[in-house]
């Protein structure tokens, strides 16, 4: 912020010097400003020798103004914003509050800034390259100050098979990518992977009574070679056959699986 207070009296506009992109260089008295080109000519500047205290506040404040308009425009170039970025960027630069509210009210009318606009770009960007469900992608939007209206309404024009085949999809990759557990473990962690990724309970519970969670002998077996190993130095026969059948259920293997153990 550049805003100075001055007390009264005039000073007097020594030269203009061309400064970095659309803005001049002022010498006024023994100090400089960096003054948009548009401020100058609203305040009919280059006709002005001298210029009092008061009317350099104005200027200042003026130019601050603008600043706050052209970084908030430098920042939605980048890629669209909802207002509650826009607020929350300007008041990181510590513009003043009615400053911001301004600039943020001019972006709405010269249609940069439209929080509805943002949240059809934004879901559907999620649908096009990214895994998030429903309530993930609720839970962000308001994080971003969206309005739940604009929110629900959006979503409710997504079709539920569009969830569906999109929380399917990521179930399989999951379950593709885990050959280590028992299939109750697998299913289980697959499930709270489902929901942390915001997709709904039925949704979930649909996908995963249409996967086939098959049993794999080979990783039951080595699960079992790895606790036999641990546990045979504390334990022996029985005892040990007992401890190994509590550690296999309870990594979510049942007693017919685990019967299926050659030497168990």
């Amino acid at each position: 912020m550049c805003v100075i207070i001055y007390l009264g009296g005039s000073m007097q506009i020594k030269s203009y010097k061309k400064g970095p992109k659309n803005t001049y260089i002022l010498t006024i008295d023994n100090d400089k400003y960096t003054i948009y080109d548009d401020v100058i000519i609203n305040n009919n500047l280059l006709l002005k020798k001298s210029i009092t205290k008061d009317e350099l506040n104005m200027v200042l404040n003026n130019n601050d103004t603008l600043k706050c308009y052209y970084e908030a425009l430098n920042y939605l170039n980048r890629k669209m914003r909802s207002k509650k970025e826009i607020y929350k960027y300007l008041k990181q630069k510590d513009y003043d509050i009615k400053m911001i509210n301004n600039t943020i009210e001019k972006l709405e009318k010269q249609k940069y800034l439209d929080d509805n606009k943002y949240v059809n770009a934004y879901v559907s960007d999620i649908i096009r390259f990214n895994n998030y469900g429903p309530n993930k992608i609720r839970e962000n939007l308001k994080n971003l100050g969206i309005e739940e209206t604009l929110i629900n309404n959006k979503l409710l024009e997504i079709k539920e098979d569009t969830w569906f085949n999109k929380c399917q999809k990521l179930a399989i990759k999951k379950e593709k990518a885990n050959h280590k557990d028992s299939p109750k473990i697998k299913k289980e962690k697959i499930k709270q992977y489902l929901i942390t990724n915001g997709y709904e309970i039925k949704v979930i519970n649909s996908v995963l009574e249409n996967m086939n969670f098959k049993f794999d002998i080979d990783a039951l077996q080595k699960e079992y070679n790895k606790q036999k190993l641990r546990l045979s130095k504390k334990y022996t026969g029985e005892k040990l056959r007992y401890q190994i059948e509590i550690k296999l259920k309870l990594k979510g293997y049942s007693e017919e699986e685990i019967s299926k153990i050659v030497d168990l």
